[in-house]
C-alpha cells in the first residue's frame, strides 16, 4: 500500500513536469543542433576564433562534449540575455540584451574549489557601443564598483527588479565582460554561513533556480533534469519512470567494509538494476542533495518519500545506461586531486576510487548547509578536523553507451552499524575548465601589490572591534564602533520575520542582534583567524594595509572616489564614480574585508567602511558582498 501511494505521487509530479514543459514555446535539449540561431552563431564564431588562435580544427558541434554545467551555463545566460528586451529612456525598443555581445571568450560552469564569482558565467567581448547601450537602457542600472569580486571587471551593470537578474561586469576598456545570472538574494544570516549559496546563486540547475528562470524568461526547458548528469534525449521525462519494489530498511552489505558497501550499492543500481536496493544505502542526511539537484529540485521533499524519489532517479539513469553486464562496463574510477584525501587500496579499484576524508573536509560535501556548518564548528572546537577514519569518499565516472557521463563523488559514513551515503557531488575535482575553448588574451604578470601603512589608531580600533565581537563575545562593546551615520545599513541585517528598523535606536538594536547571532554561530575561538579569513580586494585603486592580523582579515586604504562603492545605499551607485587626481586622496577611508571560515564554497563577504568622526574611528557603512 505504501509503495502504491508513493508511486502515484511520483507519477503525479511527472504529470506536472510534462504539462509545464509542453507550455514552453522553445525547447532546448543541450546540443549544438538545438540552439537558437543567435546562440549557434556565437558558438560558431567562438570555435572559429579558437581554431585560428590555437591552430586547431575543432567543429562547433564539439559543444556537445562540453561538461554539463558548461552547457547549462551558456544556455541559461544567453537565453536570459536573448529574452530581455531593452528600451531607451523614452520607452523605445533598442534590441535585446544579447545584442551587446560581440563574441564569446570562454564559459565557466562548475569550477571546483573556486569562488562563486568564477563559476557559472560567460566571458565575452562586448560590441563597441555596449556600455552606452546599457547606460541608455531602462532595464539596467550602474551598480557599485566591484571591489571584492569579478577581478578585472570592476564596472557593474545590473538588471533591475527582483531576482533573478542579469549582472554584466565590465572591464575598464569597456569591451570585455563577465556575465552571469543571479538567482538568489543573499539574506542575513544564511549568506554568511552557507557557502553553497554563493556558488549555487548562478547555477540554473540548483534548487528552484530553474523555476525562477522560467518565471522571468520563458522558454528554457530543463533538459538536464537527471540526478547524475546524464542527458535523456527521449520524450519520456524521468518523473514518469519508477523503480519496482520496496526500499529495504537495511542495506545488504552495509555492516562490513566500506568498499564492499560501495560495490554493492553500485552493483545493485547499475548492473542488477534494482535501484530500490541501492536506495537503502542513502542516509536521511543525503536527502537535501535530492532537493538541490535532479527532477525534483526546488520542491519540498518528505523524508518518507525521499528514498523512492532517489530510486526513481536511479531508475531513470539505468534507462540511459542500458544493460551493462559488469560493474566495470558501467563505471570507471576517477581521481580526486585534494592532497588532504588519502587513497585507500581495495579490490574494486577497476570500478571506483576510494579515499579517506578528514573530518573538517567532509563538511565540504554536505548538502545541508546548517549541518555542514555545525559539524565544521564541532571539529574546529574539538581540534579533530584533521582526523581520519570517520568519512570515506567513493568516486566514479558513469559510462553510458552514448555521450559522456559525469563524475560522481559520494561521501560515506557509518550510522550505527551500517555504512550509508550521507552526501554526493556531481562534477567534482576532475572537472577540467581548461578543456573548454578559451580565446581570452593571456594577461601580463600582475603589477606588484601596492601596500601601505595605516593609521595606528585605525589598526587598533579595527582589531579591538573584531576581538570584542568574535573572541570575547562582548557584543555591546563591538556595537559601539558603529556610527549613527551607518544606521541605513541595518535593513540588510534584520533577522527573518523581524520588522525593518525605522529609527536610529531600532537600527542600533538590529546591529547588536546581528553581532550576537553571528558571534554565537561562530562559537568559541581563541584567535580571529580561527573564525574568519581575509578577502582580497579586486580593484587597482585599493591599497592593502599591512597589519598584524592579516591572516584573519584584509584592510585596505580606500580613495575618496571609491568610498561610495562600499555604501549600503543604492543611491550611491546612481552616479558614475570618477577617479580624478583629487578624488584619489587616501587616508580618510579604510575598508575591512573578510568572510567567516565555513565548509564548502566561499560564503558572502563582509565589508566595513571606516572613517573618523569627532576624532574617533567609526564604522560608517557596512554590507554583505556576494559574488
Amino acid at each position: 500500500m505504501r509503495y502504491t501511494f508513493v508511486l502515484l505521487l511520483l507519477l503525479s509530479l511527472g504529470g506536472i513536469a510534462q504539462e509545464k514543459a509542453a507550455t514552453s514555446e522553445q525547447q532546448f535539449t543541450g546540443t549544438y543542433e538545438q540552439l537558437r540561431p543567435a546562440q549557434k552563431q556565437l558558438i560558431d564564431e567562438w570555435y572559429a576564433e579558437y581554431n585560428r588562435l590555437m591552430h586547431e580544427n575543432d567543429p562547433p558541434s564539439d559543444y556537445n562534449t562540453l561538461a554539463l554545467s558548461t552547457r547549462t551555463t551558456f544556455e541559461a545566460v544567453s537565453h536570459a540575455l536573448l529574452t530581455t528586451s531593452l528600451t531607451d529612456k523614452n520607452g523605445q525598443p533598442i534590441g535585446n540584451a544579447l545584442d551587446i555581445v560581440q563574441a564569446i571568450e570562454t564559459i565557466n560552469g562548475k569550477v571546483p574549489q573556486a569562488r562563486g564569482d568564477l563559476q557559472f558565467r560567460m566571458y565575452v567581448v562586448l560590441k563597441p557601443d555596449a556600455v552606452q547601450t546599457l547606460k541608455n537602457s531602462r532595464e539596467f542600472f550602474r551598480d557599485h564598483d566591484n571591489t571584492v569580486y569579478h577581478h578585472g571587471y570592476p564596472l557593474s551593470y545590473r538588471q533591475g527588479g527582483a531576482a533573478p537578474t542579469i549582472q554584466v561586469s565590465v572591464a575598464k576598456d569597456g569591451r570585455h565582460a563577465d556575465i552571469d545570472v543571479d538567482y538568489r538574494s543573499s539574506k542575513f544570516p544564511a549568506a554568511l554561513v552557507n557557502g553553497h549559496l554563493t556558488a549555487a546563486n548562478s547555477d540554473v540547475r540548483a534548487g528552484n533556480n530553474t523555476q525562477k528562470h522560467q518565471q522571468r524568461w520563458d522558454g528554457l526547458a530543463d533538459w538536464w533534469r537527471n540526478l547524475f548528469g546524464l542527458v535523456d534525449a527521449s520524450d519520456q521525462p524521468p518523473d514518469a519512470i519508477a523503480a519496482n519494489g520496496e526500499v529495504p530498511p537495511i542495506p545488504r552489505k552495509a555492516s562490513g567494509k566500506v568498499e564492499d558497501a560501495v560495490q554493492d550499492y553500485l552493483n545493485a543500481w547499475l548492473v542488477e538494476q534494482k535501484p530500490e536496493l541501492a536506495a537503502a544505502y542513502l542516509s536521511p542526511r543525503s536527502f537535501p542533495c535530492l532537493a538541490e539537484y535532479g527532477p525534483q529540485a526546488g520542491r519540498e521533499i518528505n523524508a518518507g518519500v525521499a528514498p523512492y524519489l532517489a530510486a526513481r532517479d536511479m531508475a531513470a539513469t539505468d534507462r540511459l545506461m542500458g544493460k551493462p553486464s559488469t560493474l566495470q562496463n558501467a563505471v570507471k574510477p576517477a581521481p580526486l586531486a585534494d592532497p588532504s584525501l588519502q587513497p585507500v587500496k581495495h579490490p574494486y579499484s577497476a570500478a571506483f576510487g576510494l579515499y579517506q576524508v578528514p573530518n573538517a573536509k567532509a563538511t565540504d560535501f554536505e548538502c545541508d548547509p546548517e549541518r555542514a556548518f555545525d559539524d565544521y564548528d564541532k571539529a574546529r572546537v574539538s581540534k579533530t578536523g584533521t582526523k581520519y577514519g570517520r568519512y570515506y569518499a567513493s568516486v566514479f565516472e558513469l559510462k553510458p553507451p552514448q555521450g559522456q557521463g559525469d563524475t560522481v563523488t559520494m561521501l560515506w559514513a557509518k550510522e550505527g552499524n551500517f555504512w550509508k551515503v550521507i552526501a554526493w557531488v556531481v562534477e567534482p575535482d576532475d572537472a577540467k575548465p581548461e578543456a573548454v575553448p578559451d580565446t581570452r588574451k593571456r594577461a601580463a604578470a600582475p603589477a606588484p601589490e601596492v601596500r601601505t601603512s595605516g593609521d595606528p589608531d585605525l589598526l587598533r580600533s579595527s582589531q579591538q572591534f573584531l576581538r570584542s565581537w568574535l573572541v570575547t563575545d562582548d557584543f555591546s562593546t563591538a556595537a559601539q564602533y558603529f556610527s549613527p551615520s551607518s544606521s541605513a545599513c541595518a535593513v540588510a541585517f534584520v533577522m527573518p520575520g523581524e520588522p525593518e528598523p525605522q529609527t536610529p535606536e531600532q537600527s542600533a538594536a538590529v546591529v547588536r542582534a546581528a553581532l550576537t547571532t553571528v558571534g554565537k554561530d561562530v562559537g568559541q575561538v581563541q584567535h580571529l583567524s580561527d573564525a574568519i579569513e581575509p578577502v582580497e580586494p579586486e580593484h587597482d585603486d585599493l591599497k592593502v594595509v599591512t597589519h598584524s592580523e592579516s591572516d584573519a582579515y584584509a584592510l585596505v586604504s580606500v580613495p575618496a572616489y571609491l568610498a561610495s562603492s562600499f555604501s549600503c545605499q543604492k543611491e550611491a551607485a546612481s552616479s558614475e564614480p570618477v577617479a580624478s587626481s583629487q578624488a584619489k586622496d587616501y587616508g580618510k577611508y579604510y575598508a575591512m574585508l573578510f568572510a567567516l571560515r565555513t565548509p564548502g564554497d566561499h560564503p558572502a563577504s563582509l565589508a566595513f567602511l571606516w572613517s573618523k568622526e569627532d576624532g574617533q574611528w567609526k564604522i560608517v557603512s557596512y554590507s554583505m558582498m556576494a559574488p
